[in-house]
Order: C-alpha cells, then sequence, then structure tokens
C-alpha cells in the first residue's frame, strides 16, 4: 500500500489492540528526547573524535551545527504533525516518497537501535570499573545484565520509562553543570580565540585550523548533536493535539543545542593547555579534573554511567516503536507482523524491543564495535537526508493535506538540510559509504521480497 493509498482513506484505522495510548504530556516526551540526546554523554565521550578531527573548531562546528539542527527539527516537526505516526522518520518518509526510499530509511533507522544501545552499555562497565577498581565481572557479562534491565523497562507502561529517563536526566544536568562550573572558575582560554582563530594538533604542534579541516569537523560534529528526534516517535502517545508534536520537536532541539554546545565550549575554556588537551582521549574529562581537582572524576564517573543507561533505554523505547509501526503497515511476513504489531498488558511494544534486543545481545560479545558505532553517524546522516527530502515534496505532492504545524522558512530550511546531511554523505570515508550501500542494498532486497509475502497475504 502506498503512502497515496493511505492519504486518500484506503488504509483501515488501527485495530485496537494496535492503539498506543495517548498518557505523555510535552514534558514527557521533550525530556525522552533528551535522554536519547544525553548531554553528558555527547560532550564526555562522542566529542573525542571532532576534537580529533578539527582540534577548537570542534566549538565553532557545534554552533554551526546547532543551527542546522533547529532547521531538521523544523522538517520534523511538520511531517510528524501532518503524518503522525509512532513510527517516526520511517513513517514520514513513507507517507510522501516512493517506497524503496522509506524502507531505505527503515533499516538505517531501525539498525541504529541495535547498534548504538549495545554500544553504550558495553560502554558503562568501564566506567564503573573505574570507580570500583575491585569489581572483576565481565565487561560484557555487566553490559548484558544491563540489557535485560533497560529491556524490562522499555516493555513497561511508557510513563514509567519517561520517569525513569527525567530522573537519570538530572544527573546529566548536574555533569553538565560541573563542566560549565570549571570555565567559570578557571578559565584558561579565550571564548573568542577558540570560535574565530581554532587551532589543531599536526604532528604534536598546535596549527591553525584550515578550510579543509574545519570542512571535515561538520561530519563527526553532527553525531554529536542528535537524538531530539526521538519527540517523534511518542507521537501517538502524546497527550493533545497534532500541533503539539511540532512544537515538542522544536523545543527539544534547542534544549539538546544549548546543553551540549554550551558545556563542549566551556569545557575548551576550562584546558590549561590545548595541546595535552587535544592529545587527550577525553578531552572534556582532562579540562574539568583540572581545573577542578581529582574529585571531579568520580562525579563524571556517574554521569557518565547515568547518561549511558539513560540513552540505551530511550533508544529501545524510540527504536522499538519504529519496528511496530513497520509491522503495523504490514511490511513484514504476516507471521511476523501479527507478532511486532502486538501490545502487551502495558500498553508497550514488547515483542518489537525483543526484536531489538536479540541481535544486541549478539553485538555485545562482539570484541569491537568501533566501526559500527562510527557508521551509527552515516545511517543517522542517511535518515535525515531522506526526512528533509520528504519535508521539500511534500507541500508539493499533498498540497491540500491539513498542516497542524507549518514550518517557517519553507523550502529554505529542507534545502539547507538536504545540503548539510548530503556533504556529511559524501565526505565520509570509503568503508563507511560501502558499509551504507550494502545497507540501503539489503533493504531494497526485502522491499522487493516484501511484494511477494504481501501478496500472500
Amino acid at each position: 500500500m502506498t503512502a497515496q493509498d493511505t492519504l486518500a482513506g484506503s488504509r483501515p484505522a488501527p485495530a485496537a489492540p494496535h492503539e498506543l495510548r495517548r498518557r505523555l504530556k510535552v514534558s514527557h516526551v521533550v525530556c525522552l528526547a533528551m535522554a536519547d540526546a544525553s548531554p553528558a554523554m555527547a560532550v564526555l565521550l562522542l566529542s573525542g573524535g571532532v576534537f580529533q578531527v578539527g582540534g577548537t573548531f570542534a566549538a565553532g562546528a557545534m554552533l554551526v551545527l546547532s543551527v542546522v539542527v533547529i532547521l531538521i527539527a523544523m522538517c520534523l516537526g511538520e511531517l510528524a504533525s501532518t503524518y503522525p505516526s509512532t513510527g517516526g522518520s520511517y513513517s514520514m518518509v513513507r507517507s510522501v516518497l516512493p517506497e524503496p526510499l522509506a524502507w531505505i530509511t527503515l533499516f538505517n533507522f531501525v539498525t541504529q537501535g541495535i547498534v548504538i544501545p549495545a554500544s553504550l552499555l558495553l560502554g558503562i562497565p568501564i566506567f564503573l570499573k573505574h570507580l570500583m577498581p575491585g569489581l572483576t565481572v565481565p565487561n560484557e557479562v555487566i553490559a548484558f545484565a544491563l540489557l535485560v534491565i533497560s529491556g524490562g523497562i522499555a516493555i513497561t507502561k511508557v510513563e514509567i520509562g519517561a520517569r525513569v529517563n527525567i530522573a537519570i536526566l538530572i544527573v546529566q544536568l548536574v555533569v553538565v553543570g560541573l563542566i560549565v562550573l570549571a570555565a567559570v572558575i578557571a578559565p584558561a582560554q579565550n571564548p573568542v580565540d577558540i570560535v574565530l582563530h581554532p587551532v589543531a594538533l599536526s604532528d604534536g604542534q598546535l596549527v591553525a585550523v584550515t578550510l579543509g579541516m574545519a570542512l571535515a569537523t561538520l561530519a563527526p560534529a553532527f553525531n554529536v548533536l542528535n537524538g531530539y528526534d526521538a519527540v517523534c516517535g511518542f507521537v501517538e502517545e502524546l497527550v493533545g493535539g497534532a500541533a503539539d508534536i511540532g512544537r515538542s520537536v522544536i523545543y527539544a532541539a534547542i534544549l539538546a543545542s544549548v546543553l551540549i554546545t554550551v558545556p563542549l565550549i566551556a569545557g575548551v575554556i576550562a584546558a590549561p593547555d590545548l595541546t595535552a588537551f587535544l592529545q587527550s582521549d577525553a578531552p572534556i574529562v582532562y579540562a574539568v579534573e583540572s581545573a577542578l581537582g581529582p574529585w571531579a572524576s568520580t562525579i563524571l564517573d556517574i554521569g557518565v554511567i547515568a547518561a549511558l543507561f539513560n540513552a540505551a533505554l530511550t533508544l529501545q523505547m524510540y527504536f522499538a516503536r519504529g519496528v511496530f509501526a513497520s509491522a503495523r503497515d504490514g511490511l513484514w511476513p504476516p507471521v511476523v507482523n501479527a507478532r511486532l504489531a502486538q501490545l502487551n498488558r502495558f500498553s508497550s511494544p514488547g515483542w518489537a524491543v525483543a526484536a531489538l534486543l536479540v541481535p544486541s545481545v549478539f553485538l555485545i560479545g562482539m570484541s569491537s564495535l568501533d566501526w559500527l558505532i562510527m557508521f551509527a553517524g552515516t545511517m543517522i546522516a542517511t535518515v535525515y537526508f531522506f526526512v528533509a527530502v520528504a519535508a521539500l515534496f511534500s507541500r508539493i505532492a499533498h498540497p491540500g493535506i491539513k498542516r497542524p504545524f507549518r514550518m517557517p522558512f519553507w523550502p529554505l530550511a529542507p534545502l539547507i538540510v538536504i545540503a548539510f546531511t548530503g556533504y556529511a554523505l559524501l565526505t565520509q570515508t570509503r568503508d563507511f559509504l560501502i558499509g551504507e550501500l550494502v545497507l540501503a542494498g539489503i533493504a531494497l532486497l526485502a522491499w522487493a521480497l516484501s511484494k511477494l509475502w504481501r501478496r500472500a497475504g
């Protein structure tokens, strides 16, 4: 069934067993999105790769990206309010663009829900053992136990998961505040120079950042400021009108930009030695410990552990709803759809959560997830690229449809996002591009096979 059929009203309303309950307020979904964006994790961990590529231009890159993120949120907000479905980005693309592109979006979308939580939970034992040096339990065992705990929360009532995430998010805000405090108490770098005169390491020496280095920084920075789109995965559980989801995703994007960009810049300001800062595996941690002393390391460890678990839980809840929506749309063989489109007694997509947890168990057993973690950035850029294309063509293809939330600056906003994400994809290394082509090929094969089982059904 095509998106045009859906808009024409030929698609039947979902049966009651497949309807999610509206139990979340705007504050709930925004907090869920903040848990996915995970400011403490983004600043303390994910930013390390950005500093390696572009030096202190990481600060400028985040400022640029903050603007782009608001434009992406505008596209997401209009599409989510116009085509409200818990499938998030996949459902938006399916409602506007040809079905093969929707399948590519779906595979990029769902694969993140398998790879990223597994990698996040594998990171927790590292910081846990730093807090408790006597702990000898293997990292994989700890990660597996945390996977079971987070999965158990993810299949309960959605408001329980939201409350857990809000509580852990408070811990993250304490950590983010600590980084800003370090810059206030012990400023060592001029913020104007950080932004306007960035430097990077070259053969152990500080050199001025070139235009090429600056452009290359944008792609990895794209992976740091992310997660605000999780709002769209809870659209069918949001109390209120469809316009609320548009405002919610804008609020989430603004909050994520502030809570990640400000402490990242503060961390650079607090760095006493830029050479040592850029040579560190965790530059922001180095800066905070230098400014506040070793005691800050304990708080940072606790904050990172909370952030990693927080993000893993939210991602399981978010991406499981995408799997649930795809089954409800009848994309898979009938026997698979029957299971994945079921809601449990908590009105949560329990089988969809399990569909993500099972392959995550195997990934946790892998010796290294580094390539898959970095490949997640390519998948994110691909999804946003198709979302922007859908936001551009939605008004052209369906001019008469009601839009509870209309983005400002159309078509400028989607055009800028298309250019930015397209550039981010083109500047990926060859192995990531090959990986994306393989994933797209698998998605197209699944689309072709789906015609057979849908015809049989």
